[in-house]
């Protein structure tokens, strides 16, 4: 998508919406990036939002709108968020304050912020970078393999993964490979502060992964997409189901939200995105918004209580 060629040309009827990524950040906000396109994604338009949702009602202030995709995007306040733009050019948000940098060839779509910093980016080819005195700057690539997913509770904990079975765990400034012996894509992963990385592929295909052994977790045929804790439990994401919920080492049928895209849990709430969903859990109770498009962006609350039960 080059941005070259008007989004308002394209009928609202022939508009394709995402909601990309959703953070709780604090209170009834949340930071949402969404994008719109047209069929073949040669037209488009980005947005990051700040959503005031108290469960019943939902508005949304634009903080950005980019003629262009958006990759990936972290929000950490009301006024601290970082985004990711198609071509690797990253957009850093403080309040009013914007400044860009970016990062170096190949291709790059996915952030991620560890608890205490610092930011790094990632994609193709192996490669990562980490964001350091307000440049990016080339982590040694291990892997030609193209790079999926990150999580690390912390810097030390840092682990990368992707195509062809690969896992990465950061040691410094070098990457140690994590020896998996199949060759399967991985989609998702999560590093728990005791070490364990659960592991999510297409097809079903999950495992847990600690003290050097790899333990298959029972799952059904679907491809996850997400994984995270939250108050206790470890739930996952699909593309087909929504939301399952680990007991033991078997995944349980948990909520039927049809697609559960990303996950970012806050110490108050599980922050679930769909296609033009989001979806909240606060440990109990369910709600939500969605997005649409009719010549303008809109917002409007879901009642969770008719429907994704």
């Amino acid at each position: 998508m080059t941005g070259q060629k008007d989004i308002d040309q394209v009928p609202p009827a022939e508009i394709y919406l995402e909601a990309m990524r959703a953070f709780h950040v604090g209170g009834t906000l949340f930071g949402v990036s969404v994008e719109l396109s047209d069929e073949y994604r040669e037209r488009g338009r980005s947005y990051l939002l700040l959503v005031d949702f108290n469960g019943r009602q939902a508005r949304f202030d634009i903080l950005l709108q980019l003629e262009n995709q958006m990759l990936s995007h972290i929000s950490t306040s009301p006024q601290d968020h970082v985004l990711l733009e198609v071509g690797g050019l990253t957009h850093f948000l403080r309040g009013t304050a914007r400044t860009t940098a970016r990062a170096p060839e190949p291709f790059f779509h996915k952030l991620f912020l560890p608890a205490g910093g610092p930011l790094f980016t990632y994609g193709e080819d192996g490669s990562v970078c980490r964001f350091e005195g307000g440049t990016w700057k080339p982590i040694r690539p291990l892997v030609s393999a193209f790079l999926r997913n990150m999580h690390g509770p912390s810097a030390s904990q840092l682990h990368v993964a992707g195509d062809h079975g690969t896992l990465l765990h950061l040691v410094g400034d070098s990457w140690r490979q994590v020896p998996l012996d199949f060759n399967r894509s991985i989609q998702a992963i999560h590093v728990a502060g005791d070490g364990t990385v659960s592991i999510g592929c297409e097809d079903g295909f999950c495992f847990e992964y600690r003290d050097s052994e790899l333990k298959q977790v029972d799952a059904p045929d679907s491809d996850f997409m997400s994984i995270r804790d939250f108050k206790g439990a470890r739930y996952w994401g699909d593309n087909d189901f929504g939301l399952f919920v680990q007991q033991d080492r078997k995944l349980k049928k948990f909520r039927a939200l049809g697609f559960a895209y990303a996950m970012e849990p806050s110490d108050e709430l599980l922050v679930i995105t769909g296609w033009k969903e989001v979806f909240v859990f606060d440990g109990s109770g369910w709600s939500g918004f969605e997005f649409g498009y009719d010549g303008h962006l809109y917002i409007q609350a879901i009642d969770m209580t008719r429907r994704y039960i």
